[in-house]
C-alpha cells in the first residue's frame, strides 16, 4: 500500500484576526470565568456607543467578527465590528423569534444575510450546505471559509455536546489523500490564544462541532 500523501492547504493572503470582544486576552475572563464585559478596558474600540451596547453584542458578535475578518482580507471596507453588527440588524441579519407569551427566543445570524453584506462590500459570497471534505477544495481555490460549528471547539477543556450555533473562518486545512485531518480557524470567541487566530482543530473536534453549514467568501 503507498504511503498517504500529506498537505497543508493554506489561503494564498493573510486573514486578519478579530474577537468578538475589544481584548481577546480577556476570554477566559469573560466567557468562563464571569467578568462583566462593562469592565473591558477598550470596549470603545468594538465602536459600541455605551458600555451596554457592547455587553449586549459580546455573546453575539461571532458572526460580523467573521465577516469583518473576510471582507478586509480581500481588502474590502473597514467597518468596526458594531457598525457590522447594526448593519446586520438593518438587513434583518440576525434572528430573534417573539414568541406570544412576550418572550423571545434568538436564533441567531442568518448566514444568508451574511453572505449578502459580504457581496454588498464587493465580494463574492455563497451560504450553503458542504461535507467536510468539500472545504479543502474552497481553500485550495483561494475562498475563505465561514464553517457553523459548537462554540465549544473553541475551549479544549470542554466535550464537545452540540453541532453549530457559533461561527469561525477556515483559513487552512491538514490533508492525507486529500482528506482533512485537522482545520485552522480565526476563531472569535477562542478562550486562550492557541484558540483564536490560526488554531488547529483536529478532525474529530471539528466534525463533531460542524453543523454541515458553510459560507464560502472570495474575492470579487
Amino acid at each position: 500500500m503507498p504511503e498517504p500523501i500529506f498537505e497543508t492547504i493554506r489561503l494564498p493572503y493573510s486573514v486578519p484576526y478579530y474577537a468578538q470582544i475589544s481584548s481577546p486576552e480577556l476570554a477566559e475572563s469573560i466567557f468562563v470565568h464571569g467578568m462583566d464585559p462593562a469592565q473591558d478596558p477598550r470596549w470603545a474600540e468594538s465602536g459600541a456607543q455605551s458600555p451596554q451596547e457592547y455587553v449586549y453584542w459580546v455573546e453575539r458578535a461571532c458572526g460580523v467578527a467573521c465577516l469583518k475578518m473576510c471582507v478586509e482580507a480581500v481588502g474590502g471596507p473597514t467597518r468596526s465590528l458594531i457598525d457590522w453588527a447594526r448593519l446586520g440588524l438593518e438587513r434583518s441579519g440576525y434572528l430573534i423569534h417573539h414568541n406570544e407569551d412576550g418572550s423571545s427566543h434568538e436564533v441567531g445570524w442568518v448566514h444568508s444575510a451574511l453572505a449578502e453584506m459580504a457581496q454588498a462590500s464587493g465580494l463574492t459570497a455563497e451560504a450553503r450546505p458542504a461535507s467536510l471534505e468539500e472545504i479543502p477544495k474552497y481553500l485550495r481555490q483561494g475562498h475563505m471559509v465561514i464553517a457553523s460549528v459548537s462554540y465549544e471547539a473553541g475551549d479544549d477543556r470542554l466535550p464537545i455536546t452540540r453541532q453549530g450555533g457559533h461561527l469561525m473562518v477556515v483559513i487552512g486545512v491538514e490533508c492525507a489523500d486529500d482528506h482533512p485531518q485537522a482545520f485552522y480557524v480565526n476563531n472569535p470567541s477562542g478562550r486562550k490564544a492557541a484558540l483564536q487566530a490560526g488554531a488547529r482543530l483536529p478532525l474529530a473536534r471539528f466534525a463533531a462541532a460542524y453543523s454541515g453549514h458553510i459560507i464560502v467568501i472570495g474575492r470579487a
